[in-house]
């Protein structure tokens, strides 16, 4: 294993369920150390970007415009930054008009008329960026909208937003007056383009982004030695279209996608998913907590129609768990390794 990369840092994405603080345990269980590694449900993408750091070539997806941003920007780009004085040009810009028109809907839902005219010079200058360039730009506004946001999440209600955001109720309710929120999306770029720049490095390898639905996924590659597995489950916090969809309505990039949360059709969804990607790998891996339903059981039954499997347990909390059961998850890697001939 290379060790080069390693001293690499994952920037700030503040993404619901992201899998940082586990991600160099998901690796160090790989089978393998070196090859090429599918991450099909990317999310935040701190798993690809620690397979990257691990030197393998990295296939990095997810259906959200607001994951493959990152993806495109820390994964496949490899060596290209971005110049501080972007931030200020868009800035000294004026606020164009069609663009603005276009964010009306996020006025008094997500932020107040002022931040929305910012954030409509800021978008309408990403349009004349080109290469990944654009795609750290963009990283950096989805950085900035998030971190306005109480809970870093889309889905809150205006009426929530702006009592979470009055400092003197933070402050008087939870110890803390979080005047991040109320920074502008511009103090927030700036304040993280260098994390940003400074995780951009080249690994040796082509890796690819993609912004596919799985089943779409699967058609496009050809082989890969894992595919690592970590699809929003029933039964846990996993309403990813409504916590990041406004991102992607801002771009006009939503996509439909194979809906995994549903319980009833969890189980087949995920077969199918297996049988159409079986001559395509090795070996699956898939990230499950014990929160999740259909759980560790009903899994490895699946699993073992296909090869030989294996599950490694480890504590971990997660931010979000309330106080009582924040203590009692824990994290399991399933692993598939499969037969010839099955």
């Amino acid at each position: 294993m290379t060790n080069k990369w390693l001293d690499k840092k994952y920037p700030k994405v503040n993404y619901i369920g992201n899998k940082e603080k586990l991600s160099e345990w998901i690796v160090d269980n790989l089978p393998i150390t070196e090859g090429t590694v599918l991450d099909a449900f990317a999310g935040g993408c701190s798993v690809s970007y620690e397979l990257k750091k691990r030197g393998f070539k990295v296939y990095s997806n997810d259906v959200l415009y607001s994951s493959y941003v990152l993806s495109k920007a820390l994964i496949e780009n490899n060596s290209q930054t971005l110049g501080i004085e972007h931030i200020y040009s868009a800035l000294n810009n004026e606020i164009n008009i069609e663009t603005r028109e276009s964010l009306n809907w996020l006025e008094n839902k997500l932020f107040y008329s002022d931040e929305v005219n910012e954030l409509a010079k800021l978008i309408h200058y990403s349009e004349e960026l080109e290469g990944y360039e654009k795609y750290l730009f963009i990283s950096l506004i989805r950085r900035a909208m998030i971190r306005k946001l109480p809970y870093s999440k889309m889905n809150v209600s205006w009426k929530s937003i702006v009592k979470l955001r009055d400092e003197d109720y933070s402050y008087e309710k939870y110890g803390r007056r979080r005047a991040y929120h109320n920074q502008s999306f511009s103090h927030h770029m700036l304040s993280n383009i260098e994390d940003y720049n400074n995780a951009v490095f080249d690994n040796d390898k082509l890796n690819r982004s993609y912004q596919l639905d799985i089943f779409e996924l699967l058609e496009e590659i050809d082989f890969v030695d894992v595919i690592y597995l970590d699809p929003p489950y029933p039964g846990t916090m996993n309403k990813y279209n409504d916590f990041y969809q406004p991102f992607d309505k801002i771009f006009s990039k939503e996509k439909n996608n194979t809906d995994l949360t549903n319980n009833s059709d969890f189980l087949e969804i995920l077969e199918n998913i297996i049988v159409k990607s079986i001559d395509k790998t090795n070996c699956y891996i898939l990230s499950i907590n014990s929160k999740s339903n259909p759980g560790l059981k009903e899994i490895e039954q699946i699993f073992k129609k296909y090869g030989v499997v294996k599950v490694i347990k480890r504590k971990h909390n997660y931010q979000v768990s309330g106080k009582s059961t924040k203590n009692k998850n824990v994290e399991k890697l399933i692993i598939l390794e499969v037969q010839n001939g099955v």
